[in-house]
This record gives C-alpha cells, structure tokens and sequence, in this order.
C-alpha cells in the first residue's frame, strides 16, 4: 500500500544520494578541466533563474520540511550560505539524515491533515497531506533537480539520465534476453 511516508520519504532519500554523485561530477569536472568552481556554483540558465547553489538549497528545503511540515520532526535551520561543492555536499549528508529519523508513523493517516507553508515572499498556502506531498513536495523536489541537473549538462558536466535516476543501481534491473529468439506456437 502507497502511504505518504513510502511515497516521498524513501524517493528522496535516493534522490539526495544520486545528487551527491552529480555534484561530485560537477566537481571533478571543474579541477579536471581547470574551472571556477564558484562560477558553476553560480551560474543561472537564464537571468532569472535561480543558480545552482539555490537548486541544491530548494531541493534540501523542500524534503527537510515535509520532515517538518507532515512528520512532526525538529525544525532544522539552514541558513542558504553554501559556496562551494564540500559544502553542498554538507548540505545534502544533513537532509539525508534528517529524513533517515523520520518514523514511518508519524505520517500515517494525515492524507487530510491541514499543512500549512509560509513563505516569505507570497504568504502562507494551506494543503492537505496528501496535496502537499504527490501534488507539491515531490514535484518542487524534482524540479529543483532537474534545474540543478540541467545547469550541469548545460556547463558540459558529462551527467547521463542515469546519474539522475540511478546512481544506486537498484532502479533499472538488467534482465537477460534469450540467446535466441523465440518463436511464438501457431
């Protein structure tokens, strides 16, 4: 059974860990190319886009919040100060452990639960659980990565669909084909 927890808590965490990979990409690809590290950190697809720094720091915001907003965990700060790739990296380790405390109960039955965001800029939004989850957290997760995973390609980072999906090589399972085909019985 699809529960609120299973369904974003355990994606995330994998997600995370396939950022870790494509920032270290994106590091080893800066010294092996001799680049500015901190000029990749803040580079932005278009004017106003967001920079990288600002994807990793959304996608982290994003699951330590659901942590907070639907599971009742400790509200953790993070003040958005990141500039280089270890601390970025830093930054991901923490919202990986964030989400590896969250007890799998505490989420249960808030499908209807009022959740409330605040937001600096545009007020406070009122969801369910269940809209905030599948309808904002995990599509504001995924978003968030696949800019930070598009500035990357784009800055020629040699990232494939594979770094973004499975870097754990627990997603796509190889199966073997036979060694010759098989002909359908008439």
């Amino acid at each position: 059974m699809v529960t609120l927890y299973n369904a974003s808590v355990p994606m995330m965490i994998k997600y995370l860990g396939n950022l870790k990979v494509i920032l270290t990409k994106a590091e080893q690809h800066c010294i092996g190319k001799g680049l500015n590290q901190e000029e990749m950190i803040k580079f932005r697809l278009i004017g106003d886009m967001r920079s990288l720094d600002y994807q990793v720091q959304s996608i982290s915001n994003t699951a330590k919040f659901l942590a907070t907003r639907l599971a009742l965990h400790r509200d953790t700060y993070f003040p958005d100060t990141e500039t280089t790739f270890p601390q970025l990296q830093s930054r991901v380790d923490a919202t990986i452990s964030i989400l590896s405390e969250i007890d799998p109960s505490s989420m249960e039955n808030k499908e209807d639960a009022e959740v409330l965001m605040e937001t600096k800029s545009f007020g406070t939004y009122r969801f369910t659980g269940y809209s905030y989850v599948v309808q904002y957290a995990c599509p504001n997760f995924h978003f968030h990565l696949g800019s930070a995973y598009c500035i990357l390609r784009h800055l020629g980072v040699p990232l494939t669909a594979f770094d973004y999906l499975d870097t754990q090589h627990d997603l796509f399972v190889n199966i073997e084909t036979p060694a010759t085909p098989v002909t359908p019985v008439p």
